[in-house]
């Protein structure tokens, strides 16, 4: 499994164990070497190790996830249980819950709470696996963003990705946040009193290359979700952290960071008088990057970017070089 990001990585589908009828037809097809139609496929005894697979697979398929996530829940639960078999426990239920329903089941059996005890585990493993359960569970599932609210999850998130000392710990908790918050404007007033704003913009400046992206795009997608907080970001003073991001030695990361300002100034004259106050110097910042990415293909986006947020604070359709 991918450690570091908000996505997980491919399993290893030969080793794993098919959740459904169909996923055990998919797989069983793939495996085979031809095809029936194929006039020169020929028939072969099915290997004892393929059998083997087949006959738990099918056994398997007659448990019920709802035990199973029991089972897992004794495991992480039990103080003789290993690192190890913490872990797979908790492969195992976040496998089941990518279903929309077995989610809400876990926390219907007393899920939540487990996880809160969870996530200052000593083990950064742990810690992060849990994380990414919390994202699973509440991804685009309004009654797990619910409890997940009630259980108090998203301020301690929040201190996670502001303190861990661990760079994977603190992107899959980002990823939670991001995942909980996402058109959920209850999760998002949560955020914004528990200083959200302040936690991505100390994101945005460590040297996780990938944390840092990964803020900034949240950032630009709260501005869409909620047009109406560009105002806090403004009151806190995001912008002019922004624009200090952009007087650091030229970088990848600074086409995120244009992004982030061109959402918040768009369609919003405070950002916009933000941007443009003298001492920020942030239109010569612009034109001086546009100059500088002239005929460099491969910063075509960032300077997109610095034209567009030249031509909304200058409030004239100038024409900057090409």
């Amino acid at each position: 499994m991918e450690n570091n990001g908000g996505d997980r990585g491919p399993p290893d589908d030969r080793n794993k164990q098919p959740k459904s009828v169909g996923k055990l037809l998919h797989m069983c097809l793939e495996t085979q070497s031809g095809s029936p139609q194929d006039e020169n496929h020929v028939v072969q005894p099915m290997p004892e190790e393929r059998r083997q697979w087949l006959d738990n697979a099918l056994r398997d398929l007659t448990v019920s996830p709802v035990e199973r996530m029991k089972v897992g829940l004794r495991i992480l639960t039990t103080a003789e249980s290993t690192e190890q078999q913490m872990i797979d426990a908790l492969d195992e239920i976040i496998e089941w819950c990518e279903n929309l329903d077995f989610a809400a089941d876990f926390y219907k059996i007393g899920g939540y709470p487990v996880l809160s005890k969870l996530l200052p585990h000593k083990s950064a493993e742990i810690r992060w696996k849990t994380l990414e359960l919390i994202a699973v569970l509440v991804q685009n599932h309004t009654y797990c963003q619910e409890m997940a609210l009630k259980e108090n999850f998203l301020p301690k998130m929040l201190t996670i990705l502001d303190t861990d000392d661990d760079s994977t710990v603190k992107i899959k908790a980002l990823y939670a946040v991001s995942c909980l918050t996402r058109d959920n404007p209850e999760a998002q007033k949560v955020f914004i009193e528990k200083d959200g704003f302040s936690v991505l913009m100390r994101a945005m400046q460590t040297d996780v290359e990938k944390l840092k992206i990964k803020a900034a795009f949240m950032l630009s997608a709260l501005c869409v979700d909620r047009p109406d907080i560009k105002d806090v970001m403004c009151d806190t003073g995001m912008i002019e952290q922004l624009v200090g991001v952009l007087n650091e030695e030229h970088n990848s990361f600074h086409e995120h960071t244009l992004a982030a300002l061109l959402s918040i100034v768009t369609n919003h004259q405070k950002a916009v008088e933000e941007c443009q106050r003298p001492e920020l110097e942030l239109d010569k910042k612009l034109q001086e990057r546009i100059r500088s990415l002239n005929g460099k293909d491969e910063f075509r986006e960032e300077s997109q970017y610095a034209k567009e947020l030249l031509k909304i604070i200058t409030k004239d359709d100038i024409e900057v070089q090409r």
